[in-house]
């Protein structure tokens, strides 16, 4: 008996120092530890989910939307608060018509605690899966980018990636206007991630992004791609790309490269490529190929412009005052320079006696060795400085490159020769057509623009760009010239395939051989050619560049690129109304005026309905006599062609 009295005096001893342990347990829990379990309780019940905001919308100069973004819901699993995956998985496949294998393995497979294995719901969708009260699953907001022209400008308009962020194009170099600033979502929810009917939820709202206004102009871009992929498979080429700048303020009308690729399907390859060969390529493979398509060769790539650049060679002249339009040359057919024989395009032929202005529109390389020789190579140096070929342009826009040149000590008489008619010298296009924007709009190298102004997300006018001069290349005496040059090169010579009847267009041709294997081969050429309209009030300047057409013998600039030139002219022109001022081809034969004074010659070309222009361009006195003309007497010329008429000193 008292055996069992003291085995239950020790069971009781033993209780009590343990109630009393429970006692003082709670006592420093509710104490003690109150204010950090608390603490701990709300972080596992609140949790924040970030609300993305609206990406700011891409819009064309004219309003004309290029990229926006559309709210998405996703779903979102935490895999370890998940017993019954295969329940879960198979429930949100029936509700949404999806692959529930997959989903599950998206689960399975997760490297995290937290995935995503469903995204671009709409918000019936989200709703539905909701409704389902599913432990571990939770929905959240998303954006989805949408371009709506697909592959309309697609070097130009760029993309974003899986998290919204700018890749390529304006999307990457104006990403931080247009992303915004995202929100916060607090809400109360259980062990399993359910809200719960209890608890304050609470969201900060996000702000959303910017929206950047392009110079861009949707219809004549329209119009570009369209005439670049009739190219691209008339000449079988390798790669067609055209840019229309507005010459008087730097903005960029158009700007295309075919082939290109569909913004909401960046990653599909091209019909360059098939299926087979897809299948077999390495993730290193494929992402070299896509940096490819994805590179903008306007900007990014370089190439001898051949005889356009004879253009920047003639401006360097007149503007030094070192030849003028009537300065004499004579082609034999080519010019022997340090011991090497430098061929004109015409040889065998030759294009015997010419003037300046002859000399520019035959696009005769021994006349121009003879011209840069006079200017020299420091000058001539200055002179591509001066035309922005030493620099890249500042165009707003990723990966842009700069010209490839000779160090000036290295040149020498044959490499001063060749760099005459564009041979020697690697620039983009964007630094070409800036540089012949400046020889016609007056003599101002302007800044590159492609966004017009950025608003925000109320449409307030946040920022607006306005045309920057960023110096002066030519006197407006050269520009004068140099539109002469040019439109007489249409009419007259190797550009007669881009004239259109009634309008006034100049342009210049240019045609470079391209290296294979360490050597020029005169069949694997890039054909391009710049044009200039209406050639009285400058607007529109286009450079279109076709590389290795296939057209037999005829892949020069003149053959493949001008006629391209026309029919963008064509386009944008109708576009713009402008229209010719006659309609009708009538041609008139030029009469011999020399002898006469300027008041008389004057007199007698507007009878005929022809324009004329004076060398020199400035004259006082209207009594002195014209010495010498061109076209000569007796050539045939269609109505409103110019005249230059050569002035006694």
């Amino acid at each position: 008996m008292q055996s069992q009295r003291n085995r239950l005096f020790f069971l009781f001893i033993v209780s009590s120092l343990l109630m009393l342990a429970l006692v003082g347990r709670l006592v420093y829990i509710h104490v003690f530890w109150s204010d950090d379990l608390t603490q701990r309780a709300k972080q596992q019940q609140n949790k924040s989910i970030v609300v993305p905001a609206k990406r700011g919308d891409i819009v064309d100069r004219n309003g004309d939307i290029l990229a926006f973004s559309i709210k998405t819901y996703s779903v979102w699993a935490n895999v370890e608060s998940i017993s019954k995956k295969q329940e879960t998985a198979d429930i949100i496949a029936n509700a949404l018509g999806l692959d529930g294998t997959e989903l599950l393995n998206k689960m399975t497979g997760a490297t995290t605690d937290l995935v995503r294995i469903v995204s671009d719901m709409t918000k019936s969708e989200a709703d539905l899966i909701r409704g389902e009260n599913l432990w571990g699953i939770s929905i959240t907001e998303d954006t989805k980018r949408l371009y709506p022209y697909g592959n309309l400008a697609a070097h130009l308009i760029g993309n974003v990636n899986a998290d919204n962020q700018g890749f390529l194009g304006v999307e990457l170099s104006y990403d931080m206007e247009l992303a915004g600033d995202s929100g916060l979502y607090y809400v109360t929810t259980d062990v399993h991630g359910r809200q719960l009917a209890y608890g304050e939820d609470d969201l900060t709202a996000p702000t959303d992004g910017d929206s950047v206004q392009l110079t861009l102009d949707t219809a004549i871009e329209y119009f570009v791609e369209q005439r670049l992929s009739e190219a691209l498979e008339t000449y079988s080429a390798k790669r067609a790309s055209a840019i229309v700048m507005d010459p008087n303020t730097g903005e960029i009308l158009a700007m295309a490269s075919k082939p290109d690729f569909d913004l909401n399907d960046p990653r599909t390859y091209q019909s360059d490529m098939d299926e087979a060969t897809w299948a077999t390529m390495t993730s290193e493979e494929k992402l070299d190929y896509w940096n490819q398509m994805w590179r903008n060769p306007v900007l990014s790539d370089t190439y001898e412009p051949g005889s356009i650049f004879k253009s920047i060679t003639a401006a360097t002249a007149l503007e030094e005052g070192l030849f003028n339009l009537n300065s004499e040359f004579f082609c034999e057919g080519y010019k022997i320079v340090s011991g090497v024989k430098l061929h004109c395009w015409y040889y065998p032929r030759s294009h015997g006696e010419e003037t300046f202005l002859e000399a520019f529109i035959n696009s005769c390389n021994p006349a121009f060795i003879e011209i840069i020789s006079a200017i020299g190579v420091d000058r001539m140096y200055d002179y591509l400085d001066k035309f922005g070929f030493m620099e890249k342009t500042g165009i707003n826009l990723p990966a842009e490159s700069g010209s490839i040149t000779q160090a000036k000590e290295n040149i020498g008489p044959v490499e001063l020769a060749t760099l005459s008619y564009g041979h020697g010298i690697n620039v983009t296009m964007l630094q070409l057509v800036r540089a012949v924007s400046a020889l016609v709009n007056g003599g101002n190298l302007m800044e590159p623009m492609i966004v017009k102004a950025v608003y925000d997300a109320d449409g307030n006018l946040k920022t607006q760009y306005d045309p920057t001069v960023t110096r002066r290349v030519i006197s407006e005496s050269t520009s004068e010239k140099m539109r002469t040059l040019f439109q007489s090169t249409v009419e007259l010579g190797g550009g007669k395939r881009a004239a259109i009847d009634g309008i006034s267009i100049g342009g210049k041709t240019g045609t470079s051989v391209k290296l294979v294997d360490g050597v020029y081969d005169d069949n694997v050429v890039l054909s391009s050619f710049v044009g200039i309209a209406p050639m009285e009030d400058p607007q529109f300047v286009v450079l279109v560049a076709i590389d290795e057409p296939q057209n037999g013998d005829e892949i020069g600039g003149s053959y493949v690129a001008a006629p391209i030139v026309k029919a963008i002219f064509e386009d944008i022109l109708r576009y713009r109304n402008i229209v010719p001022e006659d309609s009708g081809k009538v041609e008139v034969t030029i009469p011999d005026l020399s002898g006469l004074t300027v008041e008389e010659a004057a007199k007698a070309l507007e009878g005929m309905s022809l324009q004329y222009t004076t060398e020199p361009l400035e004259i006082d006195d209207t009594t002195r006599v014209v010495i010498d003309q061109f076209p000569k007497a007796g050539t045939v010329v269609e109505k409103n062609s110019t005249v230059i008429l050569s002035i006694e000193p």
